[in-house]
């Protein structure tokens, strides 16, 4: 066989492929559906309304952009840092009402930058007792942020269509 004709009947073999498809390309086909592994989530630095991230106003929006699960961060706390667990539950009930998901909860990290001592030693007890009032609400994942250097957002700046975002400023 010469070079040029491999080539035309290699060329009709694949098209011919093409307009047949194989039993293993329809397989595939039927196999693909939604993705489970990714999602779009919300969190708490994005709240709609004024009455907190499962606010009616807050869930309905997020709902209506096709987010379904959120990160929450429990502000109020008792003295001791610990989360309330009427709160969190509260919190999810909210949640399962609209059929959202609550996904995550965001710890604070400021017992990372503590010596060792007693009161690290404390924090950490509180954020093991967090994570257990996590788990029996069924939320899985804890979440912290932390930076060696802080963000500073102290100043505001002119910004498109009239808005007028946060800005940091070297102090």
């Amino acid at each position: 066989m010469k070079r040029r004709e491999f080539g035309q009947k290699l060329g009709g073999a694949v098209v011919g492929a093409a307009l047949v498809p194989s039993a293993t390309a329809s397989a595939q086909a039927a196999t693909h559906g939604v993705n489970t592994l990714m999602h779009v989530g919300g969190d708490y630095h994005s709240v709609a309304g004024r009455n907190g991230i499962t606010s009616r106003e807050n869930l309905e929006y997020n709902l209506r952009h096709g987010v379904k699960h959120l990160t929450a961060q429990i502000r109020n706390r008792p003295k001791n840092g610990g989360w309330d667990a009427d709160e969190l539950k509260r919190i999810k009930d909210d949640c399962d009402r609209y059929g959202v998901i609550l996904e995550a909860i965001r710890m604070d990290a400021e017992y990372i930058t503590l010596p060792k001592g007693a009161e690290r030693d404390g924090q950490l007890d509180t954020i093991i007792g967090n994570i257990r009032k996590a788990a029996d609400i069924g939320v899985k994942i804890i979440t912290y942020h932390w930076t060696v250097i802080p963000i500073r957002r102290n100043g505001r700046a002119p910004g498109r269509g009239g808005s007028t975002p946060s800005a940091g400023r070297a102090t």
